[in-house]
């Protein structure tokens, strides 16, 4: 029966949708803190998400439908000038996935993710890697692993309101050098050459399986300079891909 909660967990799940919440302090509500420029947004979700018996299904359905969600995250100048730090909503914040999302995405482009539901967790950095679904990473709090640290994992022995968002040489050194991420990289590689078809062919397999786009015409002739019939170099095209923006954040 109380609001409040209604309100905190409608907060939430709207700011893993849109990188911020309604309430910038989604773990205090107090007076102290800045109030909701959209109040009545909020109030309205939580009044539903009660309404419809606290169903989680209901309130993304809710949110992921609207106009807003659907916004593209280009910049329009004349809306950048009234509002630059985006408070009213008027585009979707660019957002980089998180280290789940990412790792899961990998394993899906290349072909080799394990869909199997439920089971034991899984160590993710004992080889030979395992390909099951990152939600079943094995989550060792007397040795935290220092991959997941890496990546802005919250810390299992505390509540945790939202993650930190850090931008580290040790995340851009794991895309280079990881034996996973190399692994992969040759899995991309071999399903763009399944068939026996041509270079040209292989590079624009990639960027569909990567990507999910055709390349423009500079990407095309700057990829088939670089490539030719070796295997390998087609595995660092891919790898190049992998490590893209376009492919680690969502636009």
């Amino acid at each position: 029966d109380n609001p409040l909660t209604a309100r905190v967990f409608v907060n939430r799940v709207w700011m893993l949708h849109f990188d911020q919440g309604l309430v910038e302090s989604a773990g205090d509500f107090g007076v102290r803190t800045p109030a909701p420029v959209y109040h009545d947004v909020l109030d309205h979700l939580a009044s539903k998400f009660m309404h419809e018996g606290w169903s989680i299904k209901q309130l993304h359905r809710e949110i992921m439908l609207s106009a807003t969600y659907r916004q593209a995250s280009l910049v329009r100048e004349d809306a950048a000038a009234v509002d630059p730090d985006n408070q009213l909503l008027w585009r979707m914040n660019r957002r980089r996935i998180d280290f789940e999302a990412m790792r899961d995405s990998l394993l899906f482009v290349s072909g080799t993710l394990d869909e199997t539901q439920g089971g034991k967790p899984v160590d993710l950095e004992s080889d030979p890697f395992p390909r099951r679904r990152s939600v079943y990473a094995l989550i060792d709090r007397n040795n935290f692993s220092p991959l997941l640290r890496t990546f802005d994992f919250p810390n299992p022995d505390t509540c945790s309101v939202e993650r930190p968002e850090t931008t580290v040489p040790q995340q851009a050194l794991f895309a280079m050098n990881s034996p996973f991420v190399q692994q992969l990289s040759r899995e991309v590689a071999r399903r763009a050459s399944e068939g026996d078809v041509a270079t040209p062919e292989r590079i624009t397999r990639m960027f569909e399986l990567v990507l999910s786009r055709r390349p423009t015409v500079d990407e095309q002739r700057l990829f088939e300079t670089y490539a030719c019939e070796d295997s390998a170099e087609l595995e660092e095209l891919a790898q190049v891909m992998l490590l893209t923006n376009e492919f680690w954040f969502v636009d």
